[in-house]
């Protein structure tokens, strides 16, 4: 009776998500190299990057932007609920840099996103809080995005159509 039943089993199983094969967070930077000089990707990457997200540090001297921390969904970990993805809470903030290169200006992004979670379920300390912001690796989904519309602010800059933008995992 047992072996009959096996079938029907596993057909109830829940579906596997993206998320349930994740590695251990890693930093995954995404950069993009422009043909412009420092002061045009400095000013371009500035404004779209204010537009997008509220700048927390903007350091030209050393070619970093940092915004603060936002809060949002995530765009790949969900939790189920009777078979519905419901995305999770999580917060980022990225971290961009600004460096000349042989002739090119090169835009690096780090996004440094977390996910909340309970103690319980995440199997964590008891700290005296019941949930804690974990880190979890980035999709890249939002770097890309950014690198984009920092080509597209270039391009409108200089009156060109916008460039190729080449991302590096």
């Amino acid at each position: 009776m047992l072996p009959a039943l096996l079938p029907l089993l596993l057909a109830c199983a829940p579906p596997t998500f993206p998320e349930d094969s994740l590695l251990p967070w890693q930093e995954r930077i995404v950069e993009s190299s422009y043909p412009a000089r420092f002061d045009a990707v400095w000013s371009a990457t500035l404004a779209t990057t204010a537009d997008f997200y509220p700048v927390d540090v903007p350091d030209k001297a050393n070619g970093r932007i940092t915004t603060e921390w936002v809060v949002g969904a995530s765009d790949y970990i969900f939790s189920v609920f009777s078979g519905t993805r419901i995305p999770e809470k999580i917060r980022y903030r990225l971290h961009v840099d600004i460096t000349e290169r042989q002739g090119r200006t090169v835009v690096r992004v780090r996004n440094q996103e977390q996910v909340e979670k309970d103690i319980i379920s995440a199997n964590l300390v008891f700290t005296g809080a019941i949930y804690e912001w974990i880190d979890v690796p980035s999709s890249t989904k939002k770097e890309q995005e950014l690198l984009e519309a920092i080509a597209d602010n270039l391009a409108r800059g200089k009156g060109e159509p916008p460039p190729d933008v080449d991302f590096r995992e």
